[in-house]
């Protein structure tokens, strides 16, 4: 059996005639938390929903825990999704809110009880538990729809945007609250975003995508450091690499890159020289 969490084996996604996901390989590890980064439609979000079974594979396999789990019902994967907004029920208190999955599998009251309680106290909503959606913030409301996600007991959380709709101080403490949740746990997180500073703040793991495809796979700082590719180099980081044409030369035991506009001349490091060839 595979130790991964998620393993997406030669994913495809079409509608109709247009292929929005093409080939994805992509293992995702128990306890990591994922970013999935890149411009607006490149695929990030139609990936979560195949994951979480709300979307069908077009091609390829999806593997949960090691099973098989591409034709397998959404609810019956074992996970829990935060939406971008936020889908609470506006007639609904936020422990009504909460509680609502537990409700629907027939969980006992005291069950239900301790649930609530644990997930609002980690999530500092113990005083807002008797108001309805209407009367929170947008953070309160986020972290409703976490709560929410929490009180199911599993390990595995997928996040679409969660916080798109919020203004840029409050993004900034949720990324914060989020990362909290998350660290030193077992759960494993999967989180959308195309903004580059959320995904660098919060990835264990980035997976940079451009139209459908994996530019590239690594730890914030590798990603930052190495790119890939010129697209990866643009679109990560703030403000992004300036690029320049050179030519590239052996002067003696040197090699230096030379830009003949510019005037400039420069000798590349051993471990950069490597990688290049006059």
């Amino acid at each position: 059996m595979s130790s991964e969490k998620i393993l997406l084996k030669d994913v495809k996604k079409k509608y109709g005639d247009v292929e929005v996901i093409r080939q994805l390989n992509l293992a995702i590890e128990p306890g990591e938390f994922v970013v999935l980064v890149g411009p607006s439609g490149c695929g990030k979000s139609t990936i979560l929903r195949m994951i979480a079974g709300l979307e069908e594979l077009t091609e390829g396999q999806l593997y949960i825990n090691g099973e098989e789990a591409t034709h397998t019902p959404a609810k019956d994967r074992n996970l829990s999704m935060v939406f971008q907004d936020y889908a609470l029920y506006p007639h609904m208190t936020v422990k009504e809110n909460m509680a609502f999955s537990l409700s629907l599998k027939g969980e006992s009251q005291d069950v239900i009880e301790r649930q609530v309680g644990k997930a609002a106290k980690m999530l500092s909503l113990e005083k807002y538990l008797d108001r309805k959606p209407a009367a929170l913030s947008g953070g309160q409301r986020q972290r409703v729809a976490m709560g929410r996600a929490v009180v199911k007991g599993v390990d595995l959380i997928l996040y679409d945007e969660p916080l798109s709709n919020l203004d840029a101080k409050l993004r900034t403490k949720m990324r914060s609250e989020i990362k909290r949740f998350h660290h030193g746990k077992e759960s494993t997180a999967i989180y959308v975003t195309h903004d580059q500073m959320e995904a660098m703040t919060l990835a264990d793991k980035l997976v940079v995508l451009r139209a459908g495809q994996v530019e590239q796979v690594g730890s914030p700082l590798e990603v930052f450091s190495n790119p890939a590719s010129v697209f990866v180099a643009d679109f990560i980081g703030n403000p992004g690499m300036n690029f320049f044409n050179v030519s590239v030369e052996r002067e003696g035991h040197r090699t230096v890159i030379h830009h003949q506009d510019g005037g400039f001349k420069m000798s590349l490091p051993q471990s950069k020289a490597q990688l290049v060839h006059p």
